[in-house]
């Protein structure tokens, strides 16, 4: 009888701590789009922690992979429900809800065609229409540089592009000089296009606290009655070392404590 009562409160203790969720009527189409180590090949930070959602709400998944400016117009268009690794504006924050779970800084790559002298930003605004900056295109930085790429996009010295490695392609090339990227992304990219030692990595924002990566849930699908429970299943995953876990597989102890949302 003992051991029956024993297996009995192992089983509680084994069930989830969260609320349980209410999956849609159909399966949950989950994007995915290629960057750095947040997603490639079925593997990536993106990746494990589409796994733990799946597991932890028992809803059905489909997987998709697409450039990140196409996501945005599918989830737009209804034929998506959830993406990973967005940074939220207030814009987007009217259709979308987003659940955060990792913060990061973004540094600038610098070509090393580019003058020493120009050290910020504001340098490089005021500098030659032949520098030029290159960005994903529908991609977000931070509430610093978000208006000065704006500035330099009217300006007509900002070129857009639709994937993460076209942006040091454009580098490599000399297309460009300058661009956005944080370790999760750049180390490993800068190692695939043998650029170690050839572009400099600098801080030019000193305003901004490192932004939040959050899972974007379209509101068409998810009702705020039943974001609740999902908010709270993300947050049970940054608050008992989840994501400690598996960012943990692809930062260092250090960068990973920077990188723990709270």
């Amino acid at each position: 009888m003992r051991s029956v009562w024993w297996a009995w409160a192992l089983s509680l203790a084994a069930l989830p701590a969260w609320p349980a969720v209410k999956c849609p009527p159909h399966a949950i189409r989950l994007a995915f789009y290629p960057i750095g180590q947040f997603y490639r090949d079925r593997s990536g930070l993106d990746w494990d922690v589409a796994e733990e959602l799946r597991r932890r709400s028992g809803c059905r998944f489909e997987y998709v992979v697409m450039p990140r400016a196409r996501i945005w117009k599918e989830l737009e268009a209804g034929r998506l429900d959830i993406t990973l690794s967005a940074i939220a504006t207030p814009e987007r924050e009217n259709v979308y809800w987003f659940l955060n779970y990792i913060q990061l800084k973004q540094y600038v790559l610098l070509s090393p065609s580019l003058p020493a002298g120009i050290a910020s930003m504001e340098d490089f605004l005021d500098a030659g229409p032949q520098w030029r900056w290159t960005i994903v295109r529908s991609y977000s930085t931070s509430a610093y540089y978000d208006p000065l790429i704006a500035r330099l996009a009217a300006q007509g010295r900002v070129v857009e592009v639709t994937e993460e490695d076209v942006l040091f392609r454009m580098l490599v090339q000399n297309r460009a000089v300058g661009m956005f990227s944080t370790p999760m992304v750049y180390r490993a990219k800068l190692r695939e296009f043998g650029l170690e030692d050839k572009v400099r990595v600098v801080d030019w924002d000193r305003q901004s606290a490192p932004s939040p990566r959050g899972i974007v849930f379209t509101k068409r699908t998810f009702a705020e009655a039943d974001i609740g429970p999902w908010r709270e299943m993300v947050d049970g995953m940054n608050r008992d070392g989840t994501m400690r876990r598996l960012i943990g597989r692809y930062m260092s102890p250090s960068e990973t404590a920077t990188a723990l949302w709270r």
